[in-house]
């Protein structure tokens, strides 16, 4: 009876979707009434290779995003997202699992399937918000699945407890969502008591927390406690600056409820950032993982997708530097390098992006890594070189 539920509220959200599609296309706008719809399309064209002869992979997928608001008062309002997309290439005829994958929804409702599957095309729907909220003077109720976003840093957040993001996923831009129950209350000035409960299946996946956030001199600041994945939880965050430089920080400790949910860990992030002539953005970012491994890293554990607020990197010690300049005002480029002592880690992400015209953007990214080999030699692992061509809506 569930599955049957589920697999209805599945078409039925999918239903939704493609009604408001001839209108987006045909240029109507429902911004007047009481519904906003909005989204995008876009091709991310990929390309995979090694240093070895012979091993280039290619492929890529188009994603139709749609994002739909209801607001029938000054009281209410309804939020609807979903990821439409079409995997295709020889990329996805190598990887055996990746409709299973995909097919996988981690929240409290299995909101994700797959209507396509084929041995090199493959096509997946996904709903990653879909939550109801009231709204009065200070109070702000939000139930469903929504972002969760308590994270204070550009690039790590282990305050974020409830929907951590791996930071190379740079197509995910919207981040992930968490099945939750969120109220928020406005205290005054810059104070802010922040409660959320996100459930699991497994009652050893649950999150729950409360979160205080004020206001001292030029810094925000935030204190957080509650139980994250059977371990009680403790962190705090801070954002502001100092003369032309920003600084961001989070820290966040675990203490295992049972020896189950094995040892203590903490996760700490430190950021600066600042702008040199008015134009160059610079930001150093330090990451500490006491669940990292000490040793060689495997590519696997970088890349894949659900990582958690207690082990954001394979590595005990991640270091990040950052710089991007806008050439001209439709054309920006930056570079990211990372590196990680535990098994000589380096990532190096060069980035070019372009404002083709209204609503059309391009941009090409290159992700490279480097691994310490069985010979104990730095090795180039792996590389993906990425070209995406967005229309929004």
């Amino acid at each position: 009876m569930r599955q049957q539920v589920i697999q209805l509220l599945r078409a039925g959200l999918f239903g939704l979707a493609l009604a408001v599609q001839p209108s987006l296309l045909s240029g109507q706008t429902l911004d007047a009434s009481a519904w906003a719809v909005r989204g995008y399309v876009k091709n991310l064209q990929q390309w995979f290779f090694t240093e070895r002869p012979n091993t280039l992979v290619n492929g890529g997928f188009f994603h139709n995003r749609v994002i739909l608001r209801y607001t029938p008062d000054t009281l209410w309002s309804f939020g609807l997202e979903m990821r439409n997309r079409l995997f295709y290439g020889e990329w996805v005829r190598l990887q055996p699992g990746f409709a299973d994958a995909l097919d996988q929804d981690a929240g409290l409702l299995d909101l994700a399937f797959v209507p396509v599957r084929r041995p090199a095309l493959i096509g997946s729907v996904l709903t990653d918000r879909l939550w109801g909220q009231w709204q009065r003077r200070r109070w702000t109720v939000r139930l469903g699945r929504q972002r969760v976003n308590w994270g204070m840093a550009l690039t790590w957040n282990p305050n974020d407890w409830f929907n951590a993001l791996n930071f190379l996923d740079f197509d995910y831009e919207e981040r992930p969502g968490a099945d939750a129950l969120r109220v928020q209350y406005q205290a005054g000035g810059f104070s802010q008591l922040d409660l959320a409960i996100r459930p699991a299946r497994d009652a050893r996946g649950w999150v729950g927390a409360m979160r205080y956030g004020g206001h001292t001199g030029r810094f925000d600041w935030q204190a957080m406690a509650g139980v994250y994945r059977h371990t009680v939880a403790a962190g705090t965050g801070w954002a502001g600056d100092v003369g032309r430089a920003g600084l961001k920080g989070e820290v966040s400790v675990f203490y295992p409820i049972d020896s189950t949910a094995g040892e203590a860990s903490l996760s700490a992030s430190a950021e600066v950032n600042t702008l040199f002539g008015n134009s160059w953005f610079f930001n150093g970012a330090v990451l500490v993982n006491s669940n990292g491994f000490g040793d060689r890293t495997d590519l696997l554990q970088l890349t894949q997708a659900n990582l958690s607020a207690s082990n954001l990197m394979p590595g005990k010690l991640s270091l990040l530097a950052a710089i991007s300049h806008p050439f001209t005002p439709l054309l920006q480029a930056s570079f990211t390098a990372v590196y990680s002592p535990n098994g000589q880690l380096i990532i190096l992400a060069p980035t070019a992006a372009w404002s083709a015209a209204d609503n059309w953007d391009l941009d090409l990214t290159g992700q490279l890594f480097w691994l310490e080999g069985a010979q104990g030699r730095l090795e180039n692992a792996g590389n993906g070189i990425y070209l995406r061509v967005r229309w929004s809506w």
